[in-house]
């Protein structure tokens, strides 16, 4: 198992091919084979969904069902899983590293924007970033303000304080439109009220279709026939619902565009 790396790549990078998938090596991680888990919680979460589930369920199985399918992985690497505050971490054979699965918004593994968390995150997931941006020598603006003697925290006053690991946002994002899961690895270092600002590193993983997992997006906006079964699902955002109709003759998914407005309840 290879050692988890110091931080090598400058704030602010962005690493994406063959730096990202030399960057999760360093890490003891392969690159597909996390992109894949990422896909694997994303079938295993419509594969379980009915049309009797309230509408706001499937985002909490799209997300239970990643971290499941993630934290399988990372066992194989070795890693260990822990429910600290009931904040699902996996953490690295030294200890150094933690990774977290949560849902990010569309800017995800897109390498020309800034993306974030979907949700606001509690204060488990606050002091992880503080700690982050401790280990990354960078100033915490609300240390200033708390403390100005305090100044810049420095990774050895990080180590005084017990701080030594560092927690990675796996983030994911499914593009219906495209019908294709973005997903990166990246390192947060700033937060306001539990949502991310700012990151030091971001790997982005690799983008693939999402047919080979069963899943076929459909644009039709014909009614749907007898043959199927429609109900409406919650993505990340009460605004992105869509009629989703499963096929019982055929393993795939189809899509079509709804109106938030129409959903039912």
């Amino acid at each position: 198992m290879t050692e988890s790396f110091p931080l090598q790549p400058s704030p602010g990078a962005v690493l994406t091919g063959q730096a990202a998938a030399q960057q999760l090596t360093a890490m003891g991680l392969d690159a597909d084979l996390l992109a894949e888990s990422c896909h694997e919680g994303l079938q295993a979460a419509i594969n379980q969904h009915t049309p009797f589930d309230p509408v706001i369920a499937f985002g909490f199985e799209h997300w239970a069902k990643t971290v499941s399918a993630v934290r399988k992985y990372l066992d194989i690497c070795g890693w260990q899983a822990h429910d600290r505050a009931n904040a699902p971490r996996s953490v690295s054979p030294e200890g150094l590293v933690a990774i977290a699965a949560m849902g990010g918004n569309a800017n995800t593994g897109n390498p020309d924007k800034r993306p974030a968390n979907a949700r606001s995150r509690g204060p488990v997931f606050r002091n992880e970033v503080d700690d982050n941006a401790a280990l990354s020598h960078i100033q915490l603006v609300h240390q200033l303000v708390l403390d100005l003697s305090e100044g810049v925290t420095t990774a050895a006053a990080a180590a005084a304080r017990g701080i030594s690991r560092r927690t990675w946002i796996l983030l994911y994002y499914w593009d219906r439109s495209e019908n294709v899961l973005r997903c990166e690895l990246s390192l947060p270092v700033a937060c306001d009220d539990g949502v991310i600002t700012q990151w030091h590193t971001r790997i982005i993983l690799p983008e693939a279709p999402l047919e080979p997992a069963g899943l076929e997006a459909s644009h039709s906006e014909g009614p749907p026939t007898t043959s199927t079964l429609t109900w409406w699902r919650y993505n990340a955002h009460p605004s992105a619902i869509d009629s989703i109709t499963i096929c019982p003759s055929t393993p795939h998914v189809s899509r079509s565009p709804a109106n938030a407005a129409d959903c039912p309840g």
